[in-house]
Parts: C-alpha cells; structure tokens; sequence
C-alpha cells in the first residue's frame, strides 16, 4: 500500500495559447513520494576555439525525476508538477496496481522545465 509522504503542487494542463504552448491552471494540492531524482554533470572535451586548455568542461544534463502519486490524483501527461522551487513536466504516467488487480498509486517520469 502506497503512502504518500510530501506534499507538492499540480498544474493541470488547460489549453494551448495561439502559439501553441501549453497553458497550465491554478496549482491542486499533489501527495506524492519521490521514487528517483537525477541530477548531475557530464564530461564533455573542451572546443580547441573556446579555451586554451584541453582539459574536460561539465555539460549539465537534463533533469530527470520519477515519482509515485496517490491513486485519487488526476494526472496526465503534459501536466506541471513544481515542488520546492522547481518544476517538472509529467512525461509519462504508469498506473501501478495492488495484488488484488485494484489501481493503488501513479508512477509518473518527469522532466525538469527550463523557464
């Protein structure tokens, strides 16, 4: 049985405005439980052009998370879900059942949002 231990904030997606960029509602109180977060660096050589060292540059990868939500939460892909100060796009949503057959939460993969 999944139990929810941090609470965040859910932006369902409304519309689309006339250039086509999603247009997310007001936040919706989301329990939720971070399963995974990757955050880091990779090592990238450095252009001959832009430095005189050949040494190694860190490239920031793009920030993946992936979190469980409580089965009673509405949420879809291309949703806004923030918590502590950054925000992520739902990528995808998984529903994860219990031995009886019955849905018990939503694993859901995130992108961080670059704004």
């Amino acid at each position: 049985m999944f139990i929810p231990n941090l609470i965040g904030q859910l932006y369902r997606r409304e519309a689309y405005n006339r250039y086509g960029q999603a247009r997310h509602g007001d936040a919706v109180a989301c329990p939720f439980a971070f399963v995974n977060i990757s955050i880091g660096a990779e090592k990238t050589s450095v252009r001959a052009d832009s430095s005189a060292s050949r040494g190694a540059a860190d490239e920031m990868l793009a920030e993946r998370a992936k979190i469980l939500v409580a089965k009673f939460i509405s949420i879809s892909v291309g949703d806004k879900f923030a918590f502590e100060g950054q925000s992520y796009l739902v990528q995808a949503v998984h529903a994860r059942r219990n031995v009886f057959g019955r849905i018990d939460h939503f694993e859901c993969d995130l992108e961080l949002l670059t704004e």
